[in-house]
């Protein structure tokens, strides 16, 4: 009798009350239901149920003894021939062309006025 003599003296009452009431079982519900979830949770970490599977998937691309097969494949295709010789060759005579620019830059540089830090000639 106690409780619906307080909901008849809520339903009767201003509107602030009512709203208070609904906010403050709508938030205990709420708060019970989080503990009931953490309790179970925990519970279930604490026996070992919640197992991971690390297996499968995208860690499997990652396998070091793929990636070792891979690279012997790539060079057993790429690492003998012509082509390979030939590639040497461009190689170097581009290496070769750019020490040689890269002398007479200096050696420009040497002779004449030298720039500063700011690019400007002293």
């Amino acid at each position: 009798m106690a409780v619906s003599d307080k909901i008849n003296n809520l339903k009767q009452g201003p509107k602030e009350d009512k709203v208070a009431v609904a906010s403050g079982i709508a938030v205990s519900v709420v708060v019970v239901l989080l503990v009931a979830w953490a309790i179970f949770f925990f519970r279930n970490i604490q026996r070992g149920s919640q197992q991971l599977d690390l297996g499968g998937g995208a860690q499997d691309q990652f396998n070091f003894s793929n990636v070792r097969d891979a690279q012997l494949r790539l060079r057993q295709e790429y690492g003998t021939g012509a082509k390979n010789d030939e590639l040497l060759e461009v190689r170097d005579a581009a290496a070769s062309g750019q020490t040689g620019t890269q002398l007479r830059n200096s050696s420009q540089q040497i002779q004449g006025r030298t720039p500063d830090q700011f690019g400007t000639s002293q």
